[in-house]
């Protein structure tokens, strides 16, 4: 009997798993198409001020990749009336990389703001 149980929850646990990726996955998806042309041209717009890759090196970028909160920002968890807390742990930011060259060059969108950075590493 205990066999069957265990057998259960197994199989119950697969499916929330399951479940749980293809929901995060779909969520990462949707939110990278709806705000990808945004985040060019953002970019773009930043890119015309600096001089580290030209505008056009944003039009068909390398990578763009969802990531939500900012780590290089010194707030801990802990701090929640922090001003900057929502930035660092909460707020969804696409970072894109350059197709000019293997560079490393990339520009942080911030989805929340509409307001794009960018900067080399």
């Amino acid at each position: 009997m205990k066999a069957v149980v265990f057998f259960l929850v197994l199989l119950a646990s697969i499916k929330i798993g399951y479940h749980e990726f293809m929901f995060r996955t779909a969520t990462n998806e949707v939110i990278v198409a709806a705000y990808r042309e945004r985040a060019i041209a953002a970019c773009q717009r930043d890119a015309k001020g600096q001089s580290l890759v030209p505008a056009t090196a944003w039009a068909k970028p390398k990578s763009v990749k969802l990531v939500i909160g900012k780590q290089n920002l010194d707030v801990y968890l802990w701090q929640v009336d922090h001003t900057m807390w929502s930035a660092r742990f909460k707020n969804p930011y696409l970072f894109l990389s350059a197709s000019d060259k293997p560079s490393k060059v990339f520009c942080e969108f911030d989805i929340v703001h509409g307001a794009a950075t960018v900067f080399r590493m």
